[in-house]
């Protein structure tokens, strides 16, 4: 686990913190709080992350929330990055010319699922899925044993509910569940709250469980899809947070609907790669991109 990968770089930016990893080691893992601003100011802090792990990178993996387009490296609708970034961000142009080297822009749930099949809760399972609660809600597919994107933390639950964070729709997953609605979520129960971020809410039972319940409704969207679903693994600050709270709510609605779907999990875990598990990811993609035939 303190093996180095000569160059290969993975960063996992999300709404508040950046990771950069040029090995596996804990200790390995730098970490550093988001600044203030817009597209400049998240790169810079980027370019600063590799460098401080690796000062002669060869090839850096970025793990990011919103549309990738994996040919040309653009994300679009990240908003959960910025107001800056909810059009469309050349962001492997950016970096590639302040670090000199070439880059990779990747998805951060799709990221996420190539640490956990190897290494997390995912490990011997050719058909499953993650999903990601923090700042956002991710979501990735493993099917055959591949990778397939989806974008099922926007799917709409309720037409009519409260809106997303830089998107036209309303009442989607995220809306009800990213760590950006979560206190206005419950401060539409409790007036008299004032936090900003899902950490500040106070272990209230009732709500945590019925924050379970829509969390198990994505697994049964997920399962409605008729997709063999071997392990269905949880991750993300929120989750890692309240999964006391979470994870009996999930199993329990989704045991609700059982008699209804085709196809229940065998598993609904919580990832044992904690935090880490998207610079994880995005190091092992960077690893088989530049040493595609050494093992990690």
């Amino acid at each position: 686990m303190r093996r180095r990968f000569g160059g290969a770089v993975g960063v996992h930016t999300g709404g508040t913190v950046c990771r950069a990893a040029a090995g596996l080691a804990p200790e390995g893992i730098w970490r550093s709080a988001l600044p203030a601003g817009g597209v400049e100011a998240t790169c810079e802090a980027m370019v600063a992350a590799v460098v401080r792990v690796e000062p002669a990178p060869k090839l850096v993996v970025v793990a990011t929330p919103g549309h990738v387009d994996p040919a040309s490296g653009d994300v679009a609708g990240a908003a959960n990055l910025g107001p800056e970034w909810t059009g469309t961000v050349p962001l492997r142009r950016l970096l590639e010319s302040r670090l000199g080297c070439e880059v990779t822009v990747r998805n951060d749930a799709t990221v996420a699922l190539e640490a956990e099949r190897r290494r997390g809760g995912l490990i011997a399972a050719n058909d499953g899925a993650l999903i990601s609660l923090s700042t956002g809600v991710g979501v990735a597919r493993l099917v055959g044993g591949r990778e397939t994107p989806t974008e099922l933390g926007h799917s709409v639950l309720q037409f009519d509910g409260p809106p997303c964070l830089g998107r036209p729709h309303r009442g989607c997953f995220e809306s009800f569940l990213g760590g950006w609605a979560l206190p206005l979520r419950y401060k539409e129960r409790h007036p008299d709250f004032t936090g900003t971020a899902a950490r500040e809410i106070p272990d209230d039972p009732a709500f945590w469980t019925e924050c379970g319940a829509r969390l198990g409704e994505l697994v049964v969207t997920l399962c409605l899809l008729g997709q063999r679903l071997e392990v269905v693994s949880l991750m993300g600050q929120v989750t890692l947070a309240r999964a006391h709270f979470l994870l009996p709510a999930v199993r329990a609605r989704v045991q609700q609907e059982a008699a209804l779907l085709g196809v229940v999990p065998r598993r609904i875990v919580v990832t044992p790669l904690g935090d880490d598990v998207g610079v994880l990811g995005a190091l092992l993609v960077a690893r088989d991109l530049l040493y595609p035939f050494q093992a990690a």
